[in-house]
Parts: structure tokens; sequence; C-alpha cells
């Protein structure tokens, strides 16, 4: 199977992808500022904190960098106080250590976990509580999370390690530990970008449920792995997914479900070894696109359509499924075209020995 790169999805991103990253990282800057991350920040001695016009919490001014410590002795030992202070689009440098808190967001601000050699940064949410939410103020706030290790309590109260309401969102670099019972990773609303991520021990590793027709979801490059279903679209409104270059296995149902409304777009990941199907494309999923995907070794059916779906499905490999390649109702007409199938065991058995379970 030929290399996939991201310069290849092009076509499939397009203006949205850009549109939606341009747009956040646009806010709150000022001509004199120097950026990180497409945020703005002060170099140590460029001026007084704060200076610059930006508020923090109840319209105050504040620093633009803050560095948090839990073993240090600075005076911000929390992740939250660091951000109650920090100016609008400021920096928070966390230092090495467990955080035993949850976190909530409600402005732009770039959260960096300590990329230096160390025990790591990990956030420990309490019980019934989300590790970070984020629910900004304002629609266009974008809150940038990098190098974090989220870890949710198991407690069948609890609600998503990360959960994002709107606005715009990117995690990166971190890994999201799930509480088993609900997802790892919701996403509601917004422009959110999930990117070199390792996600799992949810209920659903990614859990989509948009309900605006502007939402969009980018799902790139991710390893995603023993949930119960990898990634979980059932978005309310016509909203896009893209979910490209990701790992996605040993899940203990399927890899990829798609049952909601808009499109869904599955291009060059690695979908195998899930109990259940690879990618099941179900109920309301319209124009979905399965390109270039490894779907292999999954414990039943490799791509399953068992309600009405119209879309393409084109140059994967379906191999050493314990189902069918693809399972598909009689009257669906979604485009099915130069794969490579081989060795999948419901491939090999007759109508008969389906409808009597031997196979």
């Amino acid at each position: 199977m030929k290399h996939v790169t991201l310069s290849q999805f092009a076509p499939v991103l397009g203006k949205t992808l850009a549109a939606g990253l341009i747009a956040g990282s646009l806010i709150a800057t000022s001509a004199h500022a120097q950026s990180l991350g497409g945020f703005p920040i002060r170099e140590p001695g460029a001026g007084s904190q704060g200076s610059s016009g930006s508020t923090g919490k109840g319209g105050k001014k504040g620093p633009m960098q803050i560095i948090v410590d839990a073993n240090g002795p600075g005076p911000y030992k929390t992740i939250s106080s660091a951000i109650d202070d920090v100016a609008e689009g400021g920096v928070v440098y966390v230092m090495h250590g467990v955080y035993n808190e949850s976190i909530s967001l409600d402005k732009s601000v770039f959260i960096q976990g300590d990329r230096g050699p160390g025990s790591g940064v990990e956030i420990s949410a309490p019980m019934n509580a989300p590790c970070l939410k984020f629910t900004p103020k304002e629609g266009t706030a974008h809150a940038v999370v990098a190098n974090v290790h989220f870890a949710a309590k198991i407690n069948s109260g609890a609600d998503a390690c990360i959960d994002v309401q709107q606005g715009v969102f990117t995690l990166k670099e971190s890994d999201v530990l799930g509480s088993g019972v609900r997802p790892a990773v919701r996403i509601n609303g917004g422009t959110v970008m999930l990117e070199k991520n390792r996600i799992s021990a949810g209920s659903e590793g990614v859990y989509v449920a948009q309900q605006h027709s502007l939402s969009q979801s980018f799902i790139i490059d991710n390893k995603i792995l023993q949930n119960k279903v990898g990634v979980d679209i059932a978005n309310g409104a016509r909203a896009d997914v893209v979910i490209a270059g990701n790992e996605i296995f040993d899940n203990l149902e399927s890899g990829v479900k798609s049952s909601g409304y808009g499109s869904t777009s599955l291009i060059g990941n690695k979908i195998r070894n899930n109990k259940g199907s690879g990618v099941i494309l179900d109920k309301y999923a319209k124009l979905s696109l399965v390109r270039y995907n490894e779907i292999a070794k999954n414990s039943r059916d490799g791509v399953a359509i068992p309600f009405g779906v119209n879309g393409v499905i084109e140059d994967n490999e379906i191999i050493g499924n314990g189902g069918l390649s693809i399972f598909l109702r009689e009257g669906l007409e979604p485009k099915i075209t130069n794969n490579t199938i081989d060795n999948n065991a419901g491939d090999r058995c007759s109508k008969k020995d389906r409808r009597k379970g031997r196979c």
C-alpha cells in the first residue's frame, strides 16, 4: 500500500481546515507582540506584565505568560489559578508534576507542558469532574493545549475527560486516559483539532456530537486504542469530520462508527485489531469518503453499511477481517472501487452458512 502524506489530504481538507486554524491564530494579537503558536507573548524584559492592555479574570490586566510549578518556589501551584490570572491570549507554562484539579477554560490561552527531561505533566481530575472543559465566553476564542497527560477517575458519574463545547480548540502531543464509562474526548461544537495524541480507556476514544452545521472536527495522526469504540460520530447537524493518518486499534467494539449527519472523511488510517467492525457507516451518515485506509484483522466486517449511506469507498486495503470485507444491504449504492480485498473470513462463507451463524 502506498505511503500517504498529509499533503495528499488537501483535496479533502480544503479551505475548511485552513479557515478554522487561521481563525484561531489571529485572536487577540497586537502589532508589537511576538507570537507562540498564534498567541501573543512578550519576551522576558520586553515590558511590564500586562502592559499590552490584555485582561485577565474580572477585566483586570494580567501577565502574558505565567509559569506553574507544583513543586517549586513560585506563587503558582495550580494551573487553574494561572488561567484565572493570565491575560487573554497568554501562555501558561506548566512544569513537571501531578496537578489534582479540573481545568475550566473560558478564554483564549496556550497551556504548554514542560518538554524537558522529567516525569511529565499530569492533570488528574477529581471524581465526577472533567479533566478539562472548554466553554469560551466568545465563540472565536482559541485554546491550545500541548504536551500534557490527562487522567479521569473511574466513576460512573464522571464526565468526559476532555469536553469541548464551542470555540476553537487544539489538543496536541498529549495523552488522554478516560474513565472507562464516559468518552475520553467529547466534542460538542466549535472547530476542533486533535493532533498526535494518545487517546485511550474511554467509552469512546473520541465522541463527536456537534449540533451546528458550521462546526468542524479534524482528528489527525493520533493513536486511539483500548476504548469501547475508537471514534463515534453522532452529529446532530451537517458538521464535517476529517479522520486522517490515525492508528485506531485494540478497541472493544468498532474502530470508527459514523451514524450522525454531515460528511465523514476517513483517509490514510490504520484501523486494525478491533473487536467489532473496522468501520461502520450507519443511519444518517451521508457523503462518506473512505480512502487509502488499511482496515485489517478486525473481528467482524472490514466496512459495515447496515443502512442508507451514499459515499465513496476506494483505494483501501481490507484484509484478514473476521466478517465480510464490505457488508452492504441490498439496494444501497455507494461507490466501491479499486480496493485490495483478501482473506476476509466472511467472503468465503455462503449466504446459508452466514444465516446459520457458522462463519
